[in-house]
């Protein structure tokens, strides 16, 4: 199975749009969203998404109280995992966090196959033994182009989706 994997949008509503179109025409049937979403109003932005849209929390999470609201309206659309979000997808497991040294740390604990991070806004990847320690870069586009990735669960491999120039 391919995941589209995201993060730092930032209230950029119009990228983040494109960039679930772009996941929509793929055919992916789930978004991970590595957080700084922002606003509760950017979920309107995958209301059309035909798959499940799991989200975290990052640094800087707008009203929670209102996005608690939006993701309850939006119903099994939305996959909300607070701070840490874990899957297991084709028997690898997966966890996501916003924040880089954590994700470091959990990447060499050696319980996951794959741990994902945001908050850089910078493409990133390595191997940490046999962990893949990786971060999608920015929707936001302002430090790198905006994009995302997609990983193949099934051998681990990501490839990295550019949908706009960067912004000065």
């Amino acid at each position: 199975m391919k995941i589209a994997v995201m993060s730092d949008s930032h209230d950029h509503l119009w990228n983040l749009r494109i960039a679930v179109k772009e996941v929509e025409k793929l055919g992916i049937k789930a978004i991970i969203h590595l957080g700084d979403l922002i606003s509760p109003f950017m979920l309107e932005e995958v209301e059309g998404f035909s798959g499940t849209f799991h989200l975290i929390y990052g640094n800087n999470n707008g009203d929670h109280i209102l996005l608690q609201k939006k993701i309850a309206s939006l119903g099994s659309l939305v996959q909300f995992h607070g701070w840490l979000g874990e899957l297991e997808i084709d028997s690898k497991k997966i966890a996501f966090i916003h924040d880089p040294l954590i994700a470091k740390k959990l990447a060499k604990s050696g319980d996951y196959h794959v741990v994902m991070f945001g908050h850089t806004h910078l493409w990133h990847e390595e191997n940490v033994g046999s962990c893949l320690l990786f971060n999608p870069g920015e929707i936001l586009g302002k430090k790198e182009a905006p994009g995302f990735g997609i990983l193949d669960c099934e051998n681990l491999k990501i490839e990295r989706i550019v949908i706009g120039p960067k912004r000065d």
